[in-house]
């Protein structure tokens, strides 16, 4: 989300990447470590081994008993401080700092290998470690990654493994395959990403005695429908000059006249290709970002930018509805979804997105349905399965305003299974995966939640 942060996703070079994505999937079975995301460029890895050999992406990874995870690249950092399942992560201390290279989450031994952090000490289920990262300049980052631990009981159902499918795309946009969970942003935990990814919502040799298999890879029954024009159904949109500027891991807050505050958040959870997203704000529902982000061979979601409201644990039945007004580019050769992100529950198990306009995206999980919501139809993807996962809602005709009944995809999500009434962060932004290495302009105005 920004809890994007994100989220698992990947998509184009379709055929290139699910040739790559199986031979890796076969190669790392048995590992004990089930990836969503054969992509092992992400800033934060796990491995099975002290070496920190044969390291995967950790976000979206199934592990079970003791793990080494560690940031990747870090020739450029200072310090980097570690938070595992913490929400208001920027009010509460980290659970470690390290402050010298290599930046493990359990330390460092003195023969510079790894050591282990046992995942006995949490509870079975979806958690989430967060990385701040300080570079030598100063300046701060974040990376998250939102992994699932299985330590006892029967196995649960594999998690799809997003990178190894295929997507026929719509006839107008690039091809591109993604899961999606984002990475949340702001106070939140994550975003994404929860790469996505993935989606989505936001993603695995060893002496290891537990080891379970990669899942195998999902399939595609219905390409996301992208080929229709966006149809307005609210406010057009505002323009904004001389706003305050927000960098990159920059956050900007805004109050509204009725009291509630909303975050801006340039949240780029991922962004392993280099690429660059600049905010310019006039208020919280008047902003505008440019990205410039390259085509990369993973095709995983680079940055979720946002403008979201946090909430302690919010009853669902006081959240009704959000009006929203966004565009994007529609260029030739660019990978993006606009998106609601809402995560629901205390904790990362359960996250909510829905696409209002998908521009070469695909979410994470499959198709399980198709229903009809504020008068909209939505293909309905999951990843996961019971109570938990990621459910994404994909609107058959791009939306680029309106207002969003929030309160009836909550009670859309209750009758799939899921048994929280609670939400802590509701976000809206645009998943950016790929703008084919040219500079492009995504518009947001008139956004408010009402509660």
């Amino acid at each position: 989300m920004v809890l994007c942060e994100p989220r698992l996703a990947v998509r184009r070079h379709r055929k290139v990447v699910v040739v790559l994505a199986v031979s890796i999937a076969l190669a790392l079975s048995g590992l004990g470590i089930e990836s969503a995301s054969a992509s092992t460029r992400s800033r934060l890895a796990v491995s099975l081994n002290s070496d920190r050999s044969s390291a995967v992406r950790l976000d979206g990874s199934r592990v079970n008993g003791k793990i080494y995870v560690f940031v990747r690249n870090s020739k450029k950092l200072d310090k980097v401080d570690f938070y595992i399942d913490s929400p208001q992560w920027r009010k509460k201390p980290p659970v470690r700092t390290d402050k010298k290279a290599p930046f493990d989450l359990a330390g460092t031994a003195s023969d510079g290998t790894a050591r282990p952090y046992n995942t006995a000490k949490l509870a079975d289920g979806t958690h989430t470690i967060r990385a701040v990262m300080t570079r030598t300049d100063g300046t701060t980052y974040t990376r998250r990654g939102r992994f699932k631990v299985h330590n006892g009981g029967a196995k649960p159902a594999p998690i799809p493994t997003p990178t190894a499918t295929t997507t026929v795309s719509p006839t107008s946009a690039p091809t591109a395959t993604a899961p999606t969970t984002t990475a949340p942003t702001a106070t939140a935990p994550t975003t994404t990403a929860p790469t996505t990814t993935a989606p989505t919502t936001t993603a695995p040799a060893t002496t290891d005695p537990t080891k379970t298999a990669v899942p195998a890879p999902p399939t595609t029954t219905t390409a996301p429908p992208t080929t229709s024009a966006p149809t307005a159904t609210a406010t057009p949109p505002k323009t904004c000059t001389n706003g305050n500027t927000i960098k990159e891991g920059g956050l900007a807050s805004y109050s509204e006249a009725g009291g509630g505050e909303y975050l801006i958040h340039n949240n780029n959870w991922n962004d392993n290709a280099g690429g660059n997203t600049v905010i310019t704000a006039c208020n919280y529902n008047n902003w505008y970002l440019i990205s410039n982000t390259p085509n990369h061979s993973d095709m995983s979601v680079q940055t979720y930018p946002n403008v979201h409201r946090d909430y302690n644990n919010v009853a669902l039945t006081r959240i009704k509805s959000a009006r929203f007004a966004a565009t994007g580019p529609r260029c030739t050769g660019c990978v993006y979804n606009i998106a609601f992100d809402i995560w629901l529950g205390s904790g990362l198990s359960h996250e909510l997105m829905i696409w209002t306009d998908n521009w070469g995206q695909r979410p994470s999980g499959e198709v399980v349905d198709t229903v009809t919501i504020g008068g909209h139809e939505y293909q309905v993807w999951r990843s996961g399965s019971g109570d938990g996962g990621v459910i994404s809602y994909l609107s058959t005709t791009p939306q680029t305003s309106g207002d969003m009944p929030l309160s009836e995809f909550f009670k859309d999500v209750q009758n799939r299974g899921w048994k929280v009434t609670t939400t802590w962060q509701v976000d809206y932004g645009v998943e950016i995966v790929d703008t084919n290495g040219k500079p492009e302009r995504f518009d947001f105005n008139n956004f408010a939640i009402t509660d």
